[in-house]
């Protein structure tokens, strides 16, 4: 009787197993939620980053396109004299500010400090041109005799030794001062600036894409680990089920079909219905040749 307790109670319990097996297939999923929620988050920061750079890219070719403009209206001014030119620049210089808005763009967008400075020195260098810029105009106001110009221009004063040359020596003056080596000089300057920021730029770009890169690596890694785990664990999951349920319950079908015991196998629970159906059979079996 003791010994028929022990068979009854010894096997694996299948509703153990599915219960432990359950519990580990929702932690698994949970960190495969995780990962997923970690590997979005990178994509989202590195996709932060590149909208942050085209922004910031942008920003800073809105200041040299815009800086080329004012020196594009101004030479052909002191050219042709068409004041349409000066309206043209005194329009982007005080009413599209483009080179402002570069600078507030980078502020807004929360660039490096280094960033901002550097391109801060591009437009500082821009605006000190922008008096070079004012001379010639007024040297062309004066010798064209033009009467309506831009209050911004009315402030600025010839030098007394430019004030008597001729016509012809002030358009040619103006000239050289928008045309000249010291301008394009002065130019370059702003461009070495502009490309100095644009460099800091791509250096922030590619430490960015390094790191997140790498992260983003490594959280797919962790899921194709997590992705393989779930992969055994539903093999073992069919392959106890098999092993403690069906296979058992096939067998024990066609012991039952040839009138044969049921082999005491597979789970706890099985084994003990097992039992239970031999012991059945065998007392009815006992009966029937008792009858007889």
């Amino acid at each position: 009787m003791k010994n028929g307790k022990n068979r009854k109670g010894s096997g694996i319990s299948i509703k153990l197993v599915h219960a432990a097996m359950l519990i580990l297939g929702v932690l698994l999923i949970a960190l495969l939620i995780f990962t997923n929620i970690r590997t979005s988050s990178v994509f989202t920061r590195l996709n932060k980053e590149t909208g942050n750079y085209i922004v910031r890219q942008k920003a800073a070719h809105d200041l040299m396109e815009a800086s080329d403009y004012l020196t594009e209206m101004t030479q052909r001014f002191t050219l042709e004299g068409d004041t349409q030119y000066l309206d043209n620049y005194f329009e982007e210089a005080f009413g599209n500010k483009r080179r402002e808005a570069s600078i507030t763009t980078m502020a807004e967008n929360e660039a490096e400090q280094t960033l901002i400075d550097q391109i801060q020195a591009a437009l500082n260098e821009s605006n000190s041109l922008m008096f070079r810029e004012y001379y010639a105009m007024k040297l062309v106001i004066d010798a064209k005799e033009i009467k309506t110009y831009p209050d911004t221009l009315r402030g600025v004063e010839l030098k007394e030794e430019d004030i008597y040359k001729s016509p012809e020596e002030k358009m040619d003056l103006a000239q050289k001062m928008v045309m000249g080596t010291e301008y394009y000089a002065k130019k370059e300057i702003i461009r070495n600036d502009l490309k100095a920021g644009l460099n800091t730029l791509d250096n922030m770009m590619t430490a960015a894409r390094t790191e997140t890169t790498a992260q983003l690596n490594s959280e797919l890694e962790r899921t194709r680990i997590f992705i393989i785990i779930v992969a055994v664990l539903l093999l073992v999951i069919i392959g106890l089920s098999a092993y403690l349920g069906t296979i058992p319950l096939i067998r024990a079908e066609q012991c039952a079909k040839k009138g044969e015991a049921v082999p005491v196998i597979g789970s706890k629970e099985f084994r003990y219905m097992a039992e239970s159906y031999n012991k059945m059979t065998g007392a009815k079996e006992e009966d029937e040749e008792n009858d007889d």
